[in-house]
């Protein structure tokens, strides 16, 4: 069983992790706060984090900046509803560094094997 770290403020989403990260086997950590994220953390490790882009007060790149800063080699998992465009104009001008991008919507059998690609990487 992995523990994973979810960040994001659609508590959809939340609720589909949770269920969705349960039945392949895994733990899931829930926040709907960046602030709350970065406490645990600090205070725990993870096998993944997966962060969305937009987060009230902090951005996703933001956060996993600073996770990497602490964890170099923290596997994060980015969501985001944005175009893959924009993304990679943002992605590309950061020194963020994530391990994956998923685009919304997201299909199931997309995140399941991204996750278990970045899991078993």
């Amino acid at each position: 069983m992995k523990t994973i770290l979810v960040v994001d403020d659609e508590k959809d989403i939340l609720n589909f992790f949770q269920r969705f990260l349960s039945k392949l086997g895994h733990e899931a950590v829930l926040t709907d706060s960046w602030e709350t994220a970065l406490e645990k953390f600090y205070e725990e490790r993870f096998d993944l984090v997966i962060l969305d882009v937009h987060m009230p007060g902090r951005d996703g790149f933001q956060i996993a900046k600073e996770m990497r800063q602490s964890k170099p080699d923290q596997k994060i998992l980015i969501i985001t509803g944005l175009g893959a465009d924009d993304v990679y104009k943002y992605f590309s001008s950061s020194e963020t560094d994530v391990t994956e991008i998923l685009y919304k919507p997201f299909k199931i059998k997309k995140v399941s094997a991204i996750i278990s690609r970045i899991l078993e990487s």
